[in-house]
């Protein structure tokens, strides 16, 4: 889970050395590796055999030791601080014939020369995965906005809620999309480094937070609703609202405060994994162990339920896969099936990198075709409307469909009940509206887990 946001920033990395090459891309310094130089290498005087060397040095990654002037210098590519780097090629270093070790001219700064390191290949399918993935669920997300708001009988609380969801991811992927496009890919604007590119940057964070505290509203909206009774469900929608949208300004400013004063970090678009990603990865890594808390709480109150009604084990079963096959991308629980980066390679980094960005940024797409084209009451109303359209255009379909027109959609929450609801003080007179709609906590769970219909 710490890799979902850290990633995309070492992909975009990862790109700029291979297109730059420039020992200023460098943001990890081998630390272990400069003490052995310093150990074996730069403590050796300068050679006197009357020759034209270039000084011994570390770049932060790599050690040379005195190089003739006018040779070159070839090291290893150093896997160890890189491990998507190609193990059998080689960064070089090159000793001009004034002794002096060559200066890149778009930098000014002594150069080594990492462009044959990176598996370019690799890593540009790995944005453009993230790039597919991204504009799927835009697409996606926009069409279900529009269905749910195209139909009174899909109005209520919870499709707000998905709302929501679904504007942060549209955001999130129209960013990200901006920023592998109109950044990542182009040395001239990390170069600049323009005040733009660092406002997009903290921006894409900002919405980036906005999605997964809006997955974890998701799971407290639902976690409220079936644990408590008697929830204002009104106040609830307004409650997520707030922490949806306005509580991640808080982490995003101290990010941007704390990497914009820095002199170190306050470079190249901010494109470099820094340090004060903690203030970022942070509120996410908790949104999502907290979703986790709320998923084991639902099941256990889901599978209390279904024993209440002497469901049978396997039926149980059934049910509660279901459930958390269908909460996990909602919540943003997929991430813990990545957790860490691997260290072992290019290949297996290579796999994590692609695995990652699938997970990533298809979840808009999962979540989309889940809750509103796979939603039961979704493709009733649909297919209610198609009928009337036929039947504008075709009068003799009524009669043969007439089977069918007697069905009607009913609103979303009221067509999810699938079993009676809890009446906890035995009465079960339905004289308090209120009691009645609060009581509907196994429909809640209902609306979970039958996206589509279920005629189990």
């Amino acid at each position: 889970m710490i890799a979902t946001v850290a990633d995309m920033n070492s992909t975009r990395t990862a790109l700029e050395v291979s297109t730059q090459g420039a020992s200023k891309a460098l943001f990890k310094i081998d630390y272990d590796a400069w003490r052995q130089c310093n150990e074996t290498v730069l403590q050796k005087p300068y050679p006197d055999d009357g020759r034209l060397y270039c000084n011994s040095t570390f770049d932060g990654w790599l050690c040379f030791d005195y190089t003739p002037a006018g040779e070159t210098s070839y090291k290893p590519c150093p896997v160890k601080i890189q491990p998507g780097f190609n193990p059998e090629a080689f960064g070089r270093k090159y000793c001009m014939e004034d002794g002096r070790w060559y200066v890149h001219p778009d930098t000014g700064a002594i150069w080594t020369d990492y462009r044959a390191c990176p598996l370019v290949q690799n890593e540009l399918s790995v944005i453009l995965l993230y790039i597919s993935g991204y504009a799927a669920s835009l697409v996606l997300c926009l069409i279900s906005i529009v269905v749910f708001n195209l139909f009174r009988q899909l109005k209520c609380n919870r499709v707000t809620l998905h709302q929501h969801l679904f504007v942060s991811y549209i955001l999130t992927g129209l960013l990200w999309i901006i920023n592998y496009t109109e950044v990542a890919m182009k040395q001239a604007v990390i170069q600049d480094n323009p005040v733009w590119c660092r406002v997009l940057h903290v921006f894409t964070q900002y919405i980036t937070i906005c999605n997964y505290f809006w997955m974890l509203c998701e799971g407290f909206y639902l976690h409220t609703l079936i644990a408590l009774a008697f929830t204002k469900e009104k106040k609830l929608l307004w409650i997520c609202i707030i922490f949806g949208w306005v509580f991640p300004i808080f982490p995003t400013l101290i990010y941007a405060c704390l990497r914009g004063t820095s002199d170190v970090d306050n470079v190249k678009c901010w494109l470099f994994e820094s340090s004060m990603m903690w203030a970022v990865i942070g509120p996410v890594v908790l949104s999502l162990v907290v979703n986790l808390s709320f998923l084991v709480n639902i099941l256990r109150i889901l599978c209390s339920k279904l024993r209440a009604f002497n469901s049978s084990e396997n039926h149980q079963n059934r049910r509660a896969v279901r459930a958390i096959l269908i909460l996990i991308p909602l919540l943003g629980l997929q991430y813990f099936v990545i957790p860490f980066r691997p260290n072992s390679g290019p290949r297996p980094v290579y796999i994590f990198n692609m695995v990652s960005a699938f997970l990533v940024s298809y979840q808009g797409v999962f979540v989309a075709l889940i809750f509103c084209f796979f939603n039961g009451e979704v493709m009733t109303v649909l297919r209610r409307k198609w009928n009337q359209v036929r039947h504008n255009y075709d009068p003799g379909y009524s009669e043969r469909r007439r089977s069918l027109t007697n069905t009607t959609a009913v609103p979303w929450e009221e067509s999810t009940v699938a079993m009676p609801p809890l009446i906890k003080n035995g009465s079960g007179r339905s004289s308090s509206r209120h009691y009645a709609t609060k009581s509907q906590e196994v429909a809640e769970m209902q609306c979970m887990m039958n996206p589509s219909s279920d005629n189990n």
